[in-house]
């Protein structure tokens, strides 16, 4: 980097929203506070928690800021802590996640050298329990894109996660900010309406966002997941497809999307999973063909069909 980039590194402001997080809220502001380029402030938009969330943030002193709001949701909080931030740019983080030291300083420097951009995002790996300690480790890369393959997955799924990403404030409250509707999924939609708003996406690779898995979750909430992503793609994507395009793509997407839900299903034991799996293949017969044996599968279990 050059005399000029290194002297033109944003300061960053991150901001934590947190709803009853106490077992996970210190690791991850202790992440925060060890980075080697320091953050100029760290909110924790405390919302509405009802456990000793605001003792762990207060037990860091005047180095972690906490915004203290009735019980309103991820998306406010975030909303709430990107108009209480005081920098241009600020990192968002998740309450459980982690970050390797070198995170800030690396999303700082690629902003600085390309400081038309909007969205900053890294790469990651997950962090996954040990089945008999419970301990987290980090584990496999997760699949985030390159800038060149972001347009394209950005219209299919959720390309990175909140914690991956640093933002221009201004540009994210332009848009409205993150929107309070969607229970899950709030990221996706807001990056896609960034997008379609001609903002700027830049990646810097270094896997140092750690993200943790919580594996019951992920199936517990694989019908809301379904719900939102549908409706998100109904609302900024398919308007954005030729009539082909929603005919052919956009049934695909959908498709694999019930297809992946019907697996979280399986995987937990829960009816409507065959259901909802014959469902992905009627509307889309011709893509994932594993879906076919996991469906005959569960058809030769007697495996429940309905909710």
């Amino acid at each position: 980097m050059t005399d000029a980039a290194e002297n033109s590194i944003p300061l960053l402001t991150v901001v934590i929203p947190v709803y009853n997080g106490e077992n996970f809220l210190r690791e991850t502001l202790e992440s925060v506070l060890a980075q080697d380029y320091p953050a100029v402030e760290v909110i924790v938009v405390n919302d509405g928690s009802t456990d000793g969330t605001r003792a762990v943030a207060e037990a860091f002193g005047d180095r972690v800021r906490i915004l203290d709001r009735p019980n309103s949701g991820v998306s406010a909080s975030r909303n709430a802590g990107l108009t209480a931030a005081s920098t241009e740019w600020v990192a968002l983080m998740d309450h459980d996640d982690l970050w390797e030291k070198e995170h800030l300083r690396n999303l700082a420097r690629a902003i600085a050298q390309r400081p038309e951009s909007d969205v900053c995002y890294s790469g990651g790996r997950e962090l996954t329990p040990d089945p008999v300690t419970g301990v987290f480790h980090p584990d496999v890369l997760m699949p985030f894109p390159t800038e060149a393959e972001l347009p394209t997955m950005l219209m299919e799924r959720c390309a990175f996660i909140p914690s991956a990403t640093a933002v221009r404030r201004s540009a994210v409250l332009a848009v409205g900010g993150f929107d309070s509707r969607f229970v899950n999924l709030q990221d996706w939609e807001l990056w896609l309406r960034l997008f379609h708003n001609g903002a700027k996406f830049i990646h810097t690779p270094e896997p140092t966002l750690l993200y943790r898995v919580h594996p019951a979750s992920r199936t517990h909430k694989a019908l809301q997941t379904l719900k939102h992503s549908v409706g998100v793609i109904e609302q900024h994507v398919l308007p954005h497809f030729s009539w082909f395009e929603r005919a052919t793509r956009g049934r695909c997407i959908i498709s694999r999307l019930e297809g992946e839900a019907a697996i979280l299903l399986r995987q937990n034991g829960s009816p409507g999973a065959l259901a909802l799996m014959l469902k992905s293949i009627a509307r889309h017969p011709f893509h994932e063909l594993r879906r076919y044996k996991i469906a005959a599968h569960m058809l030769l279990r007697g495996y429940p069909k309905t909710a």
